[in-house]
């Protein structure tokens, strides 16, 4: 075989080889692109089912993952995806904002990843989430209260009074700047709860109206004796009452107080609002106790959403502290009858720190 038969047979054998890798490349099919897609939703503290309005989804495979927000249906999709098997998660955080040292919120979340297969048609997959409450909490019993003479603590913890603020902020008139303030006393503290038996779980707590502090004594707070004891007790006896007080009724025993007669306030149930609640039950990463709320002389249904501070241990005093971050809001004009300007129709939102420990 001479060099040009060679050349023209090599040249020949060359096309042939590139037009069958052509031919063949057209013949194989295109693996499809397919999406996955469904619906987010949670259990609500009614019991309801509730569309989990931007909750994050996150679908992985065994290279990579991707994530996309739930819109206001609670509807989410993935688009032109290979086939193969993934998994899918989501979570849910029901003020949809970070989270800080206090209890904005609760996370509801899928129980395990969901598996799924993606082949040549669309799938559809539903992502119920679940209340799972909190792992690793102590049983936290406090009995904390008047007892006629001065306030004791009975239960197998110990409430810390002093560390735990009772906080209230609503906008001023109903569209101004928030204001805040704070009661420094619960008159009762009686907390008895079990993270694995809820049903025997329960809170009973009483606050004091007249330990009110927005940082205004004489103004709108009311002006104790002896303001360097911070001890609001039933016998508490004061010179002067601030705004607030004829806000919630609350008025001196015989008649307005002067420096030259103080007067205590002991006969006005008004003075002291309360929750006692009828259940506990885990609401996403917490829990929430339903119960009902006495104040201004109303009772009302509520719900406070919490979740217990996982137990910590100070060396410098060989005490084992934990407690309780919680929240509930409530509509002082529209539900209870509070007539001030100030609230107009506005919600007021009310944040629980409950400190308690126990010695070692």
């Amino acid at each position: 075989m001479n060099m040009k038969t060679l050349k023209f047979l090599s040249a020949f054998l060359l096309l042939f080889a590139l037009l069958t890798v052509v031919r063949c490349s057209e013949d194989e099919p295109v693996p499809p692109l397919v999406s996955v897609s469904g619906k987010v939703t949670f259990t609500d503290a009614s019991g309801a089912t509730a569309n989990a309005l931007g909750a994050v989804v996150y679908l992985a495979n065994t290279t990579a993952s991707i994530s996309t927000i739930s819109d206001e249906n609670g509807d989410y999709n993935f688009t032109n995806l290979s086939t193969g098997a993934y998994t899918l998660r989501a979570t849910y955080f029901s003020d949809n904002k970070n989270i800080s040292g206090r209890m904005d919120g609760l996370t509801f979340t899928t129980s395990e990843p969901v598996a799924i297969n993606v082949a040549s048609t669309d799938v559809v997959q539903e992502l119920p989430l679940v209340s799972t409450g909190q792992t690793g909490i102590e049983v936290l019993a406090a009995n904390y209260a008047w007892t006629g003479s001065a306030y004791a603590n009975t239960g197998a913890w110990t409430y810390d009074a002093v560390h735990s603020p009772l906080t209230f902020e609503f906008p001023y008139r109903g569209t101004e700047a928030d204001f805040s303030g704070s009661f420094s006393q619960l008159s009762k503290a009686v907390f008895n709860f079990d993270p694995n038996n809820l049903a025997t779980s329960s809170f009973n707590f009483e606050v004091d109206l007249a330990s009110v502090n927005t940082r205004t004594p004489g103004g709108r707070d009311n002006r104790l004796t002896n303001m360097d004891v911070p001890l609001f007790s039933p016998a508490s006896m004061f010179t002067e009452l601030g705004c607030i007080m004829g806000t919630f009724g609350i008025t001196a025993d015989n008649a307005t107080p002067t420096d030259a007669v103080p007067q205590p306030i002991t006969v006005n149930t008004k003075r002291y609002a309360q929750f006692v609640s009828t259940s506990v039950a885990k609401l996403g990463d917490g829990y929430v106790a339903k119960g009902n709320v006495v104040f201004n002389g109303v009772t009302k249904p509520a719900e406070i959403w919490f979740k217990a501070v996982p137990a910590w241990t100070d060396p410098s005093n060989n005490r084992i502290y934990s407690g309780f971050e919680g929240r509930f809001s409530m509509k002082a004009k529209a539900d209870y009858g509070i007539t001030s300007s100030s609230l107009a129709d506005a919600a007021i939102k009310i944040q629980i720190s409950i400190v308690m420990y126990k010695q070692l």
